[in-house]
């Protein structure tokens, strides 16, 4: 694009024509201002100041086209130059993110657009020639983004160094829950790491279980942890709610616990004849005292509980037919 203006003179007219091969009739150093002199060329005329021209690449010449010069005003003249002007540009939905998640791009490039060639650093695809790309990263780092248009014949880059941060999930476990009965009192869930997470599921309220609010069956138990970062991760056991048919908590006569409460050493009397399977668990259903015996009536069983810490524990005796559990309070 031109502007002539009074200080032009011939001598720098036909230089810029000799150096770009202008064959067209340009304004002289008479012309500019109020006593500018039109100058007629192939049926057209324009003045010598101030003129505005375009150039095209093929040299062709538009004049005297525009003033004041704007955007609207030269658009058309670029145009039947066969030159069409596009942008590449382009947003999404995230920009830092967590690990395994997508980003949903957007293009915004302006032109008629008739191809799109994308290059996602650290992304899953690593290419792609959809206009709106969905892209999933899976490790950590900062990745760069770059697309490039074309309308076929012109095309148009756009790079943006790390503009996706990817951070890292927490590792998040849980560990297996014991079975537990459908009778048993509410407890307080534990297992998840790191500390700090959030129990939820069926009969699960504040960190706590409720094996009756829960009901029979097996279920689900999701532990959750978010990260500094704001990254979450989570991880799942299953626990079984037993209704532990024949199980009979008091006045059976079958087995009997002495003293209850106890500093740590207590008796166990059983009245069956047969093989037991004898269980102390505590109120998470954590196994922490186990023996099999051949029992016969009236056998006693001496029981040492110094090394376990104090609190609610069950006492779980299983034969051949039932299930039998008495409770058991140790005060230390």
């Amino acid at each position: 694009m031109w502007g002539l203006s009074p200080s032009d003179n011939n001598a720098q007219i036909n230089a810029y024509k000799a150096t770009y091969g202008v064959t067209n009739p340009c304004a002289g150093t008479a012309g500019g201002g109020p006593q500018a002199i039109a100058i007629t060329t192939d049926g057209q005329t324009f003045l010598g100041y101030p003129t505005y021209c375009i150039v095209c690449p093929d040299k062709t010449l538009y004049f005297d086209v525009c003033w004041p010069p704007t955007a609207a005003c030269f658009d058309p003249y670029i145009t039947n130059c066969g030159y069409t002007s596009i942008t590449a540009n382009f947003t999404s939905d995230a920009t830092d993110i967590c690990q395994y998640n997508v980003v949903n791009y957007s293009d915004l490039s302006t032109g008629t657009i008739t191809s799109w060639n994308w290059t996602f650093d650290g992304g899953d695809p690593a290419t792609s020639t959809d206009q709106n790309p969905s892209v999933t990263y899976n490790n950590t780092g900062n990745y760069d983004v770059e697309l490039e248009v074309s309308d076929g014949t012109n095309s148009n880059t756009l790079f943006l160094e790390d503009y996706i941060t990817v951070e890292m999930i927490p590792l998040v476990m849980l560990t297996p829950f014991d079975d537990v009965c459908l009778t048993w009192p509410a407890f307080e869930l534990t297992g998840g790491s790191p500390a700090g997470g959030a129990y939820s599921g069926p009969g699960v309220s504040n960190g706590w279980f409720d094996p009756g609010s829960a009901g029979s069956g097996t279920h689900t138990i999701e532990y959750s942890y978010t990260g500094l970062n704001g990254c979450e991760n989570s991880a799942e056991e299953t626990i079984l709610v037993d209704p532990c048919t024949g199980i009979t908590e008091f006045g059976d006569g079958i087995m009997h616990l002495y003293p209850n409460p106890t500093s740590g050493n207590f008796n166990l009397k059983i009245n069956y004849n047969g093989s037991v399977d004898i269980q102390i668990v505590n109120i998470l259903g954590k196994i922490v005292y186990y023996f099999e015996t051949f029992s016969y009536v009236d056998s006693e069983h001496s029981i040492n509980l110094q090394d376990v810490p104090e609190g609610i524990y069950f006492v779980r005796m299983q034969t051949s037919e039932n299930t039998h559990i008495r409770k058991l309070k140790l005060v230390k």
